[in-house]
């Protein structure tokens, strides 16, 4: 009996510890795969990590080179539009400059013609000279004021160098000149040197003046100027005319001071 107890007490007590012994064996194999499994599970990161970060690299790569393409083209459009801006500022200020040298030049001519104007003349009308007819056989302008400027025929027209020509035709708004280099033009000239007379007309080239009348046959010296005299009471006198350049044995040539290729602005004059 007391021999059955013992036996049973002996594997009670082997029970507990084969028991105790598993739970610490169970605990350090758990404790084990824990360690492992989180090496592991490092490892594992780390290695896909590793091959990740090019395949990321080459996927995103072309989204990449298409964003930076996109900001190029961007910032290209940016540009043009920026160069088409500058563009039509240039082109404005182009403009401007044009009409600043242009009102500069008027306003020079203006000066000019005002310096030139002789006490003996009124002014009737500043103009612009808007057409040219300049061949062999006439040599005309149009000028912008007519009729409804009081401008008629046979009124003298000049401008800051001289004596231009005379109104032949005049309409509401235009009038039509014919200048002094028309072959037939005739003007009546004195020479400032000694006041003799003469009549000056136009070639059918139109460089130079010819004399058609001499009074008294005093011929003119090589230099000396003309002038008109006021006898045709068409020019009022003393208004510059031209310089004899040659003198033959029976007439003369005179060169105007009036350049007739390069005429922009004339002035309708009267004498008082």
């Amino acid at each position: 009996m007391f021999r059955n107890k013992t036996n049973t007490h002996v594997k009670k007590k082997n029970y507990t510890s084969f028991f105790l012994s598993f739970l610490f064996i169970l605990t350090f194999i758990l404790i084990l795969f824990n360690k492992t499994d989180y090496f592991l599970i490092n490892k594992i990161k780390g290695v896909g990590l590793d091959y990740a970060t090019p395949i990321t690299r080459f996927i995103s790569s072309p989204i990449q080179i298409i964003n930076n393409i996109t900001i190029r083209v961007n910032s290209i459009k940016n540009l043009e539009s920026e160069n088409f801006k500058l563009k039509e500022e240039v082109v404005r200020l182009k403009k401007w400059q044009t009409l600043a040298i242009k009102s500069s030049r008027e306003n020079r001519v203006f000066k000019r013609l005002l310096n030139s104007t002789s006490h003996n003349i009124d002014i009737i009308k500043t103009a612009s000279v808007i057409n040219q007819s300049n061949n062999l056989y006439s040599k005309l302008v149009t000028i912008n004021a007519g009729v409804n400027f009081k401008i008629k025929n046979n009124l003298a027209v000049i401008n800051e160098k001289g004596l231009v020509g005379k109104t032949v035709f005049s309409s509401k708004n235009n009038s039509r000149v014919l200048m002094i280099n028309d072959p037939s033009s005739s003007i009546p000239v004195k020479t400032l040197s000694d006041g003799s007379f003469s009549i000056l007309k136009g070639t059918n080239q139109g460089k130079f003046l010819r004399s058609a009348f001499i009074k008294d046959s005093v011929m003119p010296k090589i230099g000396d100027l003309l002038v008109t005299s006021g006898n045709a009471k068409i020019f009022p006198r003393d208004i510059l005319v031209a310089k004899v350049i040659e003198v033959k044995e029976d007439h003369y040539f005179a060169l105007s001071y009036v350049d007739f290729n390069n005429l922009n602005y004339v002035q309708v004059v009267k004498s008082k």
